[in-house]
């Protein structure tokens, strides 16, 4: 395992813990802490500009695609009689809801622990400064400050999301970020090499932009005729050049007066078009359906996401994630209450842990909380067939060298439901408890030029 960069700091606060260890904050060293917190968040090597703690992955890699929480404030505060707003603005406010405050994580970490503050506070900085670059939010979500558990070379194998553009940058050539990331042109191209991708039925775009071979949808009129006319409901739509699967819904019926969605009331439309999808391109598929061994667990489509290193010997997979979506929810994003992420053993497909995300990191579970039915050891199926998938198609787009996919298991097959350049590294972390930066990974970061690991 590689060692720590030059600037990495020393733990200076040794001492051992006394009978005040489980002590709360007080309102001093929450100063302390909160300064110390606050300056780890300033690192040269991260995004400077970045609004949020944990801000998810933009698809070019500037600043998140998500409102900070005083835009969500504006929003929740608007008139109440007004409850259609833009899918993706509702989905980033609801995802923006679940970061508590800085001094809450830091009061988590130090009643979970036990430990005292400035152990914690001077760990934080460490770890900020060695190659990970943690930041406080990511420190205490992973649980890295559970000494118990991680040793201080585990520790410094987790490693920021904050670094996932300036690693993929490094690692892809990003002249082909438009083949993964704009999602219509992606499933032309993985439908033409033959690969089993959900059906494109339709795409809305109210600009002058062309979709040779697929409908196009501008107006609420249109829509309507789509959804009423032919024989394809339910479907999927997904923000064109989305993230997160913020925006997402399904439609799960045809009514001539209304779109009716999962989860939420029929909506007139006009205002459909309008409010709800506003001029955001989406993509339209056809909804796939899982495989039977999933009923028991869930009726949204699951996906594994698998985790593709290509270099010069072949194909790696460091890490594959079953996202278990609840029954309740149109997408398998972690983010979303009641999804789960399982982490799998990447030769066999057996489910190795089983986390749902809570207020400050995660909660392991045994058995699926919503229907008591057993996960840990189980095999997900067709396992041989989804690594098949993987390995013929990560070399179509072999320029972007560190890639994800996501894979759905069908009744028929995997389903490859989308690629993505690069991956968040936080997903993975979160499902396994386990540091990203692998001897295999910081070799492979390093080859591709990435040399501060």
């Amino acid at each position: 395992m590689a060692g720590m960069t030059e600037n990495t700091s020393p733990i200076v606060d040794q001492a051992a813990p006394t009978d005040t260890t489980t002590e709360e904050i007080s309102n001093e060293k929450t100063v302390q802490l909160a300064q110390a917190a606050a300056a780890v968040q300033v690192n040269t090597d991260t995004r400077s500009n970045a609004r949020h703690f944990h801000a998810p992955l933009t698809r070019d890699g500037s600043d998140a695609e998500e409102i900070s929480r005083d835009e969500a404030a504006v929003i929740e505060q608007a008139d109440p009689h007004v409850n259609v707003v833009h899918a993706v603005t509702r989905d980033q406010v609801d995802h923006a809801k679940t970061k508590p405050a800085m001094l809450d994580y830091l009061r988590h970490a130090q009643k979970k622990s036990g430990r005292r503050p400035m152990e914690l506070a001077w760990e934080l900085i460490r770890l900020s400064r060695s190659r990970g670059k943690l930041t406080l939010q990511e420190y205490v979500e992973y649980g890295v400050f559970d000494t118990n558990r991680y040793s201080p070379e585990e520790q410094s194998q987790f490693l920021t999301n904050t670094l996932h553009w300036p690693i993929t940058r490094i690692c892809c050539d990003m002249t082909w970020q438009a083949t993964t990331e704009d999602k219509w042109l992606c499933s032309h191209i993985l439908a033409r090499s033959g690969v089993a991708v959900p059906e494109t039925l339709a795409v809305i775009d109210k600009t002058e932009r062309s979709y040779p071979g697929t409908h196009k949808i501008s107006t609420a009129g249109q829509f309507r005729d789509f959804v009423t006319s032919q024989d394809i409901v339910p479907f999927f739509g997904k923000e064109n050049r989305g993230i997160c699967s913020f925006g997402a819904f399904v439609v799960q019926e045809p009514d001539e007066n209304a779109v009716r969605l999962k989860g939420q009331s029929p909506l007139p439309y006009d205002t459909f078009m309008e409010q709800f999808v506003g001029e955001t391109p989406y993509l339209i598929q056809r909804l796939e359906t899982n495989h039977g061994f999933f009923d028991r667990y869930t009726e949204s489509l699951a996906t594994v996401r698998v985790c593709i290193l290509l270099d010069k010997a072949g194909i790696k997979i460091p890490f594959a994630v079953l996202k278990l979506p609840s029954r309740q929810n149109v997408a398998d994003s972690f983010w979303r209450p009641g999804n789960l992420a399982c982490n799998l053993d990447t030769q066999s497909g057996k489910i190795l842990g089983v986390r749902s995300k809570d207020t400050f990191g995660t909660t392991e579970h045994a058995v699926h909380p919503e229907t008591g039915e057993p996960l840990l050891g189980e095999v997900v199926p067709m396992w041989d067939r989804v690594l098949n998938m993987a390995h013929r198609c990560a070399p179509i787009f072999h320029p972007v060298r560190y890639q994800s996919m996501d894979i759905a298991i069908t009744q028929a097959g995997p389903v490859l439901i989308e690629i993505n350049t690069g991956g968040g590294f936080d997903l993975p972390q979160l499902a396994s408890g386990k540091g990203f930066l692998t001897d295999e990974v910081c070799e492979f970061f390093r080859a591709c030029g990435y040399l501060k690991l």
